[in-house]
């Protein structure tokens, strides 16, 4: 069966922090950190296209010369064709630089679009309802963290955007708080998953088994969403800000149970 990435499901943007600051500040920070990547992120973007629009005009400039220029009336079917080939190269490089100008100024359209998303998320990030504690979502300890870390083989950074836990095989998997189901099927690195939106919030129980809740089903806090496809059980929660919403760490937020 063919999965969807997470981010295909959700929309979302990555991109988050471990640490031991409360969710807002964490939120606060990731907007912060978004806005002052775009805004370099911008400037580069129009940096090129200032470079491009100066390479082409002397580039427009001398192809005009080829394109205008007098083949004579007595000119040998070698220099004709030599000619023709001129112009043929002339044309070809006038288009090449107006496709490279249009993808910087589509690029750049794009990220002044994510610009101004970004800076309403930032106005939102003072009032959003955040969790203030939710369900641990399966009887077991936190196996894996929130946050950045290196990967063992490759000593790579990678980013992981919830949590783990150590669980019986096959054992339940709980709603972690009142919700309606969003998304319910496989995800594309983590078995199958239940994607439940909270209002200002959506949580991802992920790492289960087949799943059998339809899309719409609302449920309550502790509802039994289906089991583990082995030992795992993953949480994630994502705070609609921006796109698609930003990811915040769990492990304050989450209560034994």
């Amino acid at each position: 069966m063919r999965r969807a990435s997470l981010a295909i499901v959700l929309a979302l943007a990555a991109g988050a922090r471990a640490d031991d600051q409360t969710p807002r500040q964490q939120l606060a920070d990731q907007v912060a950190e978004e806005t002052a990547t775009l805004a370099k992120t911008i400037a580069t973007v129009d940096d090129k296209l200032h470079a491009a629009d100066e390479t082409r005009l002397h580039r427009v400039r001398a192809a005009l010369r080829i394109l205008h220029a007098q083949i004579p009336a007595d000119a040998s079917l070698a220099d004709r064709m030599a000619a023709a080939r001129r112009r043929a190269a002339a044309r070809l490089l006038l288009a090449r630089d107006a496709n490279e100008r249009e993808l910087l100024a589509d690029e750049e359209q794009h990220l002044r679009v994510d610009q101004a998303r970004t800076a309403d998320a930032s106005e939102k990030v003072p009032t959003i309802a955040l969790p203030d504690q939710l369900l641990r979502p399966a009887n077991g300890k936190i196996a894996r963290h929130f946050g950045t870390f290196e990967h063992e083989r490759a000593h790579v950074l990678l980013s992981r955007r919830g949590l783990d836990f150590e669980v019986d095989d096959h054992a339940a998997a709980y709603a972690p708080a009142d919700g309606v189901v969003r998304y319910a099927g496989p995800i594309r690195g983590l078995d199958h998953g239940v994607v439940l939106d909270h209002g200002d919030y959506y949580t991802v129980v992920a790492k289960l088994g087949e799943l059998g809740i339809p899309v719409g089903t609302k449920v309550a806090r502790g509802d039994v969403l289906g089991h583990a496809q082995r030992h795992r059980v993953y949480l994630e929660v994502r705070v609609k800000v921006g796109a698609g919403g930003l990811p915040i760490d769990p492990e304050p937020l989450v209560q034994s149970r």
